[in-house]
């Protein structure tokens, strides 16, 4: 067999052990993109819904609305009092499925708080 011919056979292989970890760090980074997303996006919605309450508007359209429809459709905005705060000020917490891009993978959860202090 001759040197070139090894050498291409040589060069298949890597290829073969090289473009699974390629394709799999490519996944990786976009499934921690997208996690950063939601959790970018529960921060916002849980502002939004906070600012709502200051003006004793319901929190949770004000955060579906920051959220889209895609990330609000399995939201969870909860609305609380402040610990040991006797002022009224309200915590508002949106939680948001990450969207996965396996979709048999079980997506993790990501929330944000967000205070609304009384005057």
């Amino acid at each position: 067999m001759s040197h070139a011919r090894r050498s291409s056979g040589q060069a298949s292989v890597e290829a073969v052990a090289v473009v699974p970890l390629v394709v799999l760090a490519g996944a990786v980074s976009v499934q921690v993109g997208l996690a950063a997303h939601a959790w970018g996006a529960a921060r916002e919605a849980a502002r939004a819904g906070a600012r709502a309450t200051l003006v004793d508007a319901p929190a949770r359209p004000a955060a579906a609305r920051v959220l889209g429809e895609g990330l609000a459709r399995g939201a969870r905005v909860t609305v609380g009092a402040g610990a040991g705060d006797s002022g009224g000020a309200r915590i508002v917490r949106v939680e948001v499925s990450v969207p996965m891009i396996l979709p048999w993978v079980p997506a993790p959860r990501v929330g944000a708080d967000a205070h609304a202090p009384r005057p």
